[in-house]
């Protein structure tokens, strides 16, 4: 089965039906409003229900249905490339990886390996070898890893556009360099050797990338890629007058935005330090990486790496995915190739230069100083749990993922003494072009389960049991309905995109609905306003980590918490943003403290 060959037999995004979605809506707003804003919603959504306005919209977007099978797709990358905020920290998300080991000496050697390994991942994408990816015997879709290479997002305005260069062998030509940075120097490689169309070895990527390192000045101090790190109409105008100035910027700037990614050789080591890593991971130094690009690797001098990647162009579960099946086979001590020097014959690199006016130059050390205040904004932990994992939750028979959103809740509220809206991604990729729906897990039964954990100390621990089946209950339910294309998120978006179009044209323009524009639907997560944000990113190998990945938090006084599971723990990687009530510590030790406390309903008699 080659990688895309059942792209055309997967099934359209369906649209459910509108008295679905808003009685999904009702009950879970329940679970964070009072009773009389409960009543309120519910005659608004109604009365919405039954109005001409609402079977309109619900027809108009049945009628998309028809001619796209995927009918959200466009929207919702315009939902992330509307977003003008710089990419990092408020978009891109950063992963460091537990299996590199740090090696003195090994920075080329680690790049030429970690390349090769990520390169061929390439090569088997572009020959359809890369296997398709299936959950319960469900094929899933794959067109995001079509998005992995050669993509960029170019910033415009009002909108930036996603670009993609990448094609199959059967599509055609595909762009065949990488680019490296280095001392803020630019150079693109060919990977491909010509005569027999195959990736350059290990050998023959070292030779080209130590030839890279030995030919490059410090030039960072006004290295271009700093201007990608700024707000998207400042980038937009600065790369505008970038290829005013000369036609040779042109063809350089063509040359990174098409390249299969970017990678950046560092002068400083990266160290062991977990939490100094992770934080790194999004924000290191201004010009280690070319933000629109969908795949930007740093290697440090002492071996260490790190992946940062555009959200807006994929989910991030794509990158973290190939990015371990590099990690995993990346030699751990340094090698050299056995003919380097005069004894090697390798293809040299291109140098690639951009001429700078003195706005430009202005522009990049402005960019400078506000990068280094953005990195001050956010704050990122790694939280590793030992007492139990996957093991122990399948003999309890339930979900290990249900039980840490459950634990990730019962944290926020030990924290802040109060409940939260939470998001967990529910993946719809068993759908054509799928990507993402919303669990919002902050469900009644958990509520009824929470409060009697910790505020009623009578309730016997029989009754506490039946609380937690039917939290965790809720929750799978919910999931379930998500990734069949039942949730309500993306629903409620769609009827919001369709009545703006409606309103574009030339009649009366439509009020939004009631329960759309009401102070309970920002506070319940409406329009992306969750104190949680969280993510299952993957299960772990012979119980290492692996890749840690996180994005920043959703809401300035929320929590980024994306998790990884193994048999018999569980690692996070949090996030949240500095000065604001939020309070990553406390938080931190509460996620432990919740999981401990999930542990005595982890029995035999939990059934899926």
């Amino acid at each position: 089965m080659s990688t895309f060959s059942r792209q055309d037999q997967l099934p359209s995004l369906p649209v459910p039906s509108l008295v679905e979605t808003l009685e999904k809506y009702i009950d879970s707003a329940s679970a964070l409003v009072t009773p009389e804003e409960k009543k309120r919603i519910e005659k608004e959504a109604h009365d919405f229900q039954h109005s001409d306005l609402g079977n309109q919209l619900q027809s108009a977007l049945e009628n998309r249905a028809k001619n796209h099978k995927n009918w959200l797709e466009d929207w919702w990358y315009n939902v992330y490339t509307e977003i003008r905020e710089p990419l990092a920290p408020f978009v891109s998300f950063g992963a460091l990886n537990t299996v590199y080991n740090c090696v003195d000496g090994g920075q080329v050697s680690r790049a030429a390996d970690v390349l090769y390994h990520w390169l061929s991942v390439w090569d088997k994408i572009r020959h359809g070898k890369w296997p398709v990816t299936s959950s319960r015997g469900v094929t899933w879709d794959m067109d995001q890893f079509h998005h992995l290479f050669s993509s960029n997002r170019t910033p415009q305005k009002p909108r930036d556009t996603m670009d993609r260069y990448f094609k199959t062998k059967e599509e055609g030509e595909t762009p065949t360099h990488v680019i490296i940075c280095c001392n803020g120097c630019f150079w693109k490689l060919n990977i491909l050797n010509e005569d027999d169309d195959t990736i350059k070895t290990s050998d023959e990527l070292y030779n080209m990338l130590k030839f890279v390192r030995d030919n490059s000045p410090d030039e960072s101090v006004g290295c271009v890629s700093k201007l990608t790190t700024t707000h998207r109409d400042v980038w937009t105008t600065n790369r505008d007058e970038l290829l005013r100035v000369c036609d040779p910027n042109m063809v350089a700037l063509k040359a990174v935005e098409t390249s299969i990614l970017f990678m950046s050789l560092v002068p400083k080591n990266g160290g062991n330090d977990q939490k100094k890593l992770i934080s790194n991971a999004l924000q290191d130094e201004s010009w280690f990486v070319w933000q629109d690009k969908s795949v930007s690797i740093t290697v440090y001098e002492d071996a260490q790496v790190m992946v940062q990647g555009d959200h807006s162009n994929i989910d991030a579960i794509v990158l973290l995915q190939v990015g371990d099946y590099a990690a995993s086979r990346v030699r751990k001590q340094l090698w050299h190739p056995q003919k380097t020097g005069s004894d090697a014959h390798f293809e040299f690199p291109e140098r690639l230069s951009f001429e700078l006016n003195e706005h430009l130059k202005h522009a990049i050390s402005q960019a400078d100083v506000d990068f280094y205040k953005s990195k001050q904004l956010y704050r990122a932990r790694p939280v590793h749990f030992h007492g139990y994992g996957n093991d122990l939750c399948r003999t309890a028979k339930v979900y290990t993922d249900t039980v840490v959103q459950l634990a990730l809740q019962l944290a926020f509220l030990k924290t802040h003494g109060s409940f939260a809206p939470i998001y967990e991604t529910a993946s719809t990729r068993k759908f054509f072009h799928g990507r993402t729906e919303t669990v919002r897990g902050c469900t009644q039964q958990f509520v009824r389960f929470a409060k009697a954990l910790t505020e009623d100390q009578k309730t016997e621990k029989e009754d506490l049991k039946k609380l937690f089946d039917a939290a965790i209950n809720a929750h799978n339910q919910f999931m379930a309905d998500c990734m069949d294309g039942r949730g309500f998120d993306r629903h409620l978006m769609g009827l919001k995109q369709t009545l703006t179009i409606m309103n574009k044209g030339c009649g009366p323009k439509r009020a939004a609905p009631a329960f759309l524009t009401d102070d309970t639907w920002k506070r319940t997560g409406g329009d992306g306003n969750f104190l949680l944000s969280t993510s299952f990113i993957g299960y772990m190998d012979n119980e290492v980590p692996g890749a840690m990945g996180y994005v920043a938090a959703m809401r300035p006084d929320g929590y980024g918490c994306f998790y990884r599971i193994g048999k018999r723990r569980i690692t996070f990687s949090v996030s949240d943003w500095a000065a604001s009530r939020s309070n990553i510590d406390a938080f931190c030790g509460n996620i432990l403290w919740a999981l401990d406390a999930l542990s005595p309903f982890l029995t035999p008699a939990q059934k899926l």
